[in-house]
């Protein structure tokens, strides 16, 4: 059997956007246990692979990360994965490149069904018509967006709820006991809400670089709430969107949904959680393992008063962490992993230069700046070796309005070194 349909072409990005290359989704309806799938255009036809969306899950709700590059913090990996772990969140994370060791640790807890990965491309045309501008330095963060919208719709089928965040940003839910408590609360069956947005609120707070003493308490308890705040992110039912951005869907506002034909529409928009918000940890410093402040719990940056956590739910995550770290082959990892910044402190600063400062002095304007840093300069360490994803890169046929370029088999690789 085969068929023919239509696809529409929809965007996360404004038509103005600095940026040359955006993200663009084909949506169209397809047959069940499709074997095989073709785009067509003007006559030209090329193959797609594809691969199924997931139909379960670990948990209900699903935490898309953003594509990791020369990645070192594995505190803040370790801070995220069990406070979404105790709260009832899978974590999906895609990975660009990374310090070895960390990354090691981080498969092992694949391993342990906690954590998902997915190698994240570098973007690259095999094959060209003419000269073409280079796409990583011309897209918008890492492609983000893709990787989130990857994420959505992988899940889609399997889950309630899908969070799109950074790795240093830390949800933990208000008066409820679960992720699914609160979203489903903050929803309230309402069809007008496309997605739940949570302010995200910067934080400074300790780390160490001995793993086997770790406990998520010390970093929690030490956390001091800086002035500033950074752009939010969002917290959605997957079944209401098929891309987002990196912060939120720019499909969420205004849109009109007609529930009934014939019947005038209601129209979404994006709810605003003001009895919580996101805790970010924005700047983490090394301090000595047997100098650990005792700290105190800070207060929900939301509504400012309750507790950021309970002292109960606190003492869970601590338990279970220190189960996991008592894994043989994760605790022999701790003299490999990094004890001091490196690769934060440059990325940081390359960051700041292209763009923090533009948008904190409220310059920022997406017709005028591509946000991009790919032209930061990552020195190389023999002493700190990377592993960096890889696959092998295919150009279709030329085609309009757009020329289909893909990867197979992708891998993580040892030879490339700590880029984006």
């Amino acid at each position: 059997m085969q068929m023919t349909q239509e696809a529409t072409l929809t965007t996360e990005h404004a038509l103005n956007d600095r940026c040359d290359y955006s993200l663009i989704t084909a949506q169209t309806n397809l047959v069940e246990r499709m074997e095989k799938l073709e785009i067509e255009a003007d006559g030209v036809v090329m193959e797609v692979p594809f691969r199924k969306t997931k139909y379960s899950a670990p948990k209900p709700v699903v935490f898309c990360v953003s594509p990791q590059f020369a990645a070192e913090q594995w505190q803040t990996f370790l801070v995220q994965l069990h406070i979404s772990k105790r709260y009832g969140a899978h974590l999906q994370l895609y990975i660009v490149s990374m310090v070895e060791s960390y990354y090691k640790m981080i498969k092992e807890y694949e391993k342990l069904g906690l954590v998902s990965i997915e190698p994240w491309l570098t973007i690259k045309f095999p094959v060209t018509d003419g000269p073409y501008l280079e796409p990583n330095r011309n897209v918008e963060l890492r492609n983000q967006a893709a990787a989130h919208t990857d994420c959505l719709l992988m899940y889609k089928e399997a889950v309630s709820f899908v969070g799109i965040l950074d790795m240093d940003d830390i949800l933990i839910p208000t008066n409820a006991n679960s992720y699914y408590e609160e979203f489903e609360r903050e929803y309230g069956g309402s069809w007008e809400i496309s997605a739940l947005h949570y302010d995200k609120f910067d934080y400074r707070t300790i780390k160490t670089g001995d793993l086997n003493t770790q406990t998520i308490s010390s970093m929690v308890k030490n956390a001091r709430r800086l002035k500033t705040k950074d752009a939010g992110k969002s917290f959605l039912r997957p079944e209401r969107f098929n891309s987002t951005w990196s912060h939120y869907s720019r499909n969420s506002d205004h849109k009109p949904i007609f529930l009934t034909p014939g019947q005038n529409p209601i129209y979404w928009y994006k709810k605003l959680v003001t009895t919580n918000g996101i805790f970010h940890l924005k700047k983490m410093d090394y301090i000595d393992s047997k100098k650990i402040p005792g700290g105190a719990l800070p207060v929900n940056p939301g509504d400012n008063i309750t507790e950021l956590i309970s002292e109960k739910h606190l003492k869970e995550i601590d338990e279970d962490l220190k189960e996991t770290l008592l894994h043989p082959d994760i605790s022999n990892l701790a003299s490999t992993l990094p004890q001091s910044d490196f690769y934060m402190d440059i990325v940081f600063s390359c960051y700041n230069e292209s763009f923090y400062h533009i948008r904190d002095t409220k310059w920022l304007y997406n017709d005028i700046t591509c946000v991009n840093a790919f032209d930061c300069e990552l020195p190389q360490r023999e002493d700190m070796p990377c592993v960096h994803s890889d696959a092998t890169y295919h150009s279709g046929p030329s085609m309009f309005p757009i020329t289909f370029h893909y990867a197979t088999d992708s891998f993580f690789s040892r030879d490339i070194g700590c880029y984006q």
